[in-house]
């Protein structure tokens, strides 16, 4: 059962969206706009009730988004205004959720694409990395079937930076996989003080984001977290990209406000170009982690420069849906977008979020 996001059904001009006389922000602009835009296209078709995806469909979907969000006639066109291409050109981290599953984490075929149009639109392939925290939720989501693709992890892979901390005074017992944790002691005078080590209030950014990214394209998706309320924009590229992070999701923080002070950083947010959310399922109780009971065809993608927009728009339509099952609404657990909102970084109310509907193609005039 779909909420009532009201987004419109396919149509024959792919240029139709309802107008409006803003104009989303570039990219890296740091000035918060009175109101912010999410885009968002949907097609029932992209996504069966077996769960197979029509590659077709949704590169249509994808084209439509890319073009309209940057007013741009052609998807290489659209891309490479987003980033510098050719040999001297950015490196590219495509951040995935993977977390949630191949089901209603960030699926492997709308990356295909993406990497696919990145290059020809003259990012060179070696610029270009898929990258999560763990390389277990990679290969659980299948991204282990792609070819010729750079796929990266942090943890037991690149690793941590310890020259790129962040403070905090909240501390979290360490555990296995971050930087500073200690296996097992190696002396007498290390096993008196192994406990104490085992506990700290400063967590570590990836190395990947901090010394070899230069531009990032965030894809969470439509998933709810028993962490943060929403694993979106914000949570993933935030929580998911330090160690020690545990300490900032319990009651009555569930993320707020360390989740908007982590992403703030000059390591962060300056390097995100655009947060284009996978909607093709939604993931409304159980997350991050994959739920498949309480997970839906959605057959949705949503793109804002505004993460926190997007996120806002994300917990609404995950609200919706749990009040469609009886569940109770996320109550609170999603107020770090407020948080967010305050130290500049989106808007999360309503009345400052203006969602535009596409219309698409039929896929007949595109073939």
């Amino acid at each position: 059962m779909r909420t009532s996001i009201n987004l419109l059904v396919p149509a024959s001009d792919p240029s139709s969206t309802h107008k409006t006389s803003l104009l989303a922000p570039s990219p890296g602009e740091k000035k918060v706009m009175d109101h912010s835009q999410v885009f968002a296209v949907f097609d029932e078709l992209v996504v069966s009730h077996e769960w197979k995806i029509n590659p077709a469909h949704l590169k249509i979907m994808l084209d439509t988004l890319i073009c309209a969000i940057t007013q741009k006639k052609t998807p290489r066109e659209a891309w490479s205004s987003l980033i510098k291409v050719g040999e001297h050109g950015e490196s590219v981290g495509i951040k995935v959720a993977t977390e949630p599953g191949a089901l209603s984490g960030t699926h492997r075929e709308l990356v295909e694409i993406i990497v696919k149009e990145l290059r020809d639109a003259g990012v060179q392939s070696e610029k270009i990395m898929i990258w999560d925290r763990r390389r277990r939720d990679l290969e659980m989501a299948g991204y282990f079937q792609l070819t010729g693709v750079q796929l990266q992890w942090i943890e037991q892979g690149t690793g941590y930076d310890p020259e790129a901390p962040f403070f905090s005074p909240l501390i979290g017992q360490l555990v296995y996989g971050d930087l500073e944790f200690q296996e097992s002691p190696h002396s007498f005078q290390d096993w008196i003080h192994h406990t104490q080590s085992q506990f700290s209030n400063e967590s570590h950014y990836a190395l990947l984001l901090s010394r070899h990214i230069d531009k990032i394209i965030n894809i969470p998706s439509l998933c709810d977290s028993i962490y943060s309320g929403v694993h979106g924009g914000l949570a993933s590229l935030s929580l998911g990209v330090i160690d020690n992070w545990r300490r900032f999701t319990k009651s009555p923080y569930f993320g707020d406000p360390a989740i908007g002070e982590i992403y703030a950083s000059e390591i962060i947010a300056p390097k995100v170009i655009l947060t284009l959310m996978d909607g093709i399922a939604l993931e409304y109780a159980g997350g991050p982690g994959p739920n498949p009971s309480h997970t839906i065809p959605y057959g949705a993608l949503f793109a804002s420069y505004d993460p926190v927009a997007i996120d806002f728009t994300a917990a609404h339509l995950i609200d919706e849906q749990r009040c469609i099952a009886h569940l109770p609404k996320l109550a609170g657990k999603e107020s770090h977008l407020q948080s967010a909102e305050a130290a500049g970084l989106g808007n999360a109310r309503e009345e400052k979020i203006e969602l535009i509907s596409l219309r698409l193609q039929s896929l007949k005039g595109r073939m």
